[in-house]
């Protein structure tokens, strides 16, 4: 199991250890958390699904991984754009990931179009922007690798800039209760190695164009009606680890 099937699953421990991550706090978290991103060059505009986009898993996929493969050797978007060797690989792993994401018994994962490269180079770009947004001396991390635990296997979060962890969604709609989930089992698992990496955790959507930053504990004590973080998170992790074994046994 990953990391995606326990936010969407085993609702009585969520609501065990995060009874307040209710829908009303959601609603509340998206309007009075969530801002545009803004900077010199203005406020970072939306950008549409395309009439001619068939992938938008793949085109997100893509805007990732070729953010990342710019950021990795120093350059912008733009130029990686024109690099061959770049986009391909960027390409590549976009593919490699959602082939994943779906499932053997899902549509084959074709090449994107060109006016889907182009949609997904646009993504890319509003990475740039919102790194830009923190100091350069910020260590900038794609697909951090976070600690299994038990039956928890490994896996890889979004983004981490200083200590904050990201989680990406591309789409088009506000943050729901299971984007913050998803964080959440991140933020736990890497507490349960003893290494609080994190102290800030957030949520970014360069579709939107809108993020929210927010201090992990501030989170965990108002989702957990104010009991201590860490024991939260480390205990969230024991019993999820315990719940998926029985669950993987029956």
């Amino acid at each position: 199991m990953n990391e995606r099937d326990f936010a969407k699953g085993f609702s009585e421990m969520w609501e065990n250890y995060f009874p307040l991550l209710t829908p009303n706090f959601v609603q509340v978290f998206n309007e009075a958390y969530v801002r545009r991103i803004t900077d010199p060059s203005g406020v970072v505009a939306q950008i549409p699904l395309g009439s001619d986009t068939h992938q938008a898993d793949a085109v997100a996929e893509f805007a990732f991984h070729l953010a990342a493969e710019a950021y990795a050797v120093g350059t912008s978007v733009d130029h990686a754009s024109g690099d061959p060797q770049l986009t391909e690989r960027a390409m590549s792993e976009a593919l490699l990931a959602v082939r994943g994401q779906r499932g053997q018994l899902s549509p084959i994962v074709h090449c994107l179009s060109e006016a889907e490269q182009r949609e997904g180079v646009a993504l890319a770009r509003i990475y740039e922007r919102f790194i830009g947004l923190w100091p350069a001396n910020a260590a900038v991390e794609f697909s951090p690798a976070i600690a299994g635990a038990n039956v928890i296997a490994s896996c890889r979060a979004d983004l981490s800039i200083g200590t904050a962890l990201y989680e990406i969604k591309t789409v088009s709609r506000h943050f729901q209760s299971r984007d913050i989930r998803q964080l959440l089992i991140y933020l736990a698992l890497q507490a349960a190695t003893g290494d609080r990496r994190w102290l800030y955790g957030g949520l970014f959507n360069p579709r939107v164009g809108v993020f929210c930053r927010f201090s992990v504990d501030w989170l965990v004590e108002r989702l957990s009606g104010g009991r201590p973080p860490l024991d939260v998170l480390v205990g969230f992790v024991l019993a999820l680890s315990r719940d998926a074994e029985i669950e993987t046994r029956f």
